[in-house]
């Protein structure tokens, strides 16, 4: 079911002209997402065209175009569900910590696991280079991070340092934020990424929590 977390972006080019609701209509959507996903995956998402979207998933080019105003929509669209399915794998691996002991394994299993599916998934590459070259998508990005650091707060706040006000949030946030430059760095295949990942599930389990104990 085409369902997505809503990222309150103002601008009407990457925001979809309507919703299916219709069975029909929403897997005929299905049909289309699922259809740009395939062409970016072998193409990269600089080649990715409205036609070509089409052709692929059967359908008349017009039926893209009555539910997206543009390749950028698709791309948000597509970026809305993978976001609401992060977010529920989040809530599932972060319920019931135990202690700061568990939590700090929940945050390091977090990064590590985001490190693999940007190692293994070739749209998250072509995602980070659609955000870097589009600046209404690019604005996903901050919003994304700062919904991810509130929700991994949220579970594991009660056992980090720091006391409860604006600066605990600002870590989170910074801890979001820097995750993401390292999983870029894993996507692009950069030479150092698994050593920097290495570094920085130490320094962001030091950012949250209190000195573990020896």
């Amino acid at each position: 079911m085409v369902t997505a977390m809503k990222m309150p972006i103002e601008s009407s080019r990457i925001n979809p002209r309507k919703q299916p609701k219709q069975k029909r209509s929403i897997q005929r959507v299905e049909n289309i997402l699922n259809s740009a996903e395939f062409l970016i995956i072998k193409h990269g998402v600089s080649q990715l065209r409205m036609t070509d979207i089409a052709a692929n998933a059967g359908v008349p080019v017009g039926s893209v175009y009555q539910f997206f105003p543009q390749k950028a929509a698709v791309l948000k669209a597509i970026m809305d569900l993978r976001l609401t399915s992060l977010a529920e794998d989040i809530t599932t691996q972060l319920t019931d910590v135990r202690d700061e002991a568990d939590a700090r394994a929940r945050l390091v299993d977090l990064i590590e696991r985001g490190a693999r599916l940007h190692r293994d998934n070739p749209l998250c590459r072509e995602f980070w280079i659609a955000m870097s070259t589009d600046p209404d998508l690019g604005a996903m990005q901050y919003k994304a991070q700062e919904d991810i650091g509130a929700l991994a707060m949220r579970w594991l706040g009660p056992f980090a340092g720091g006391g409860d006000g604006q600066g605990k949030h600002n870590r989170f946030l910074l801890v979001a934020v820097l995750s993401g430059a390292v999983f870029r760095a894993i996507a692009e295949k950069h030479e150092r990424a698994w050593a920097m990942l290495d570094e920085w599930k130490k320094a962001a389990c030091a950012m949250l929590f209190q000195p573990a104990q020896k």
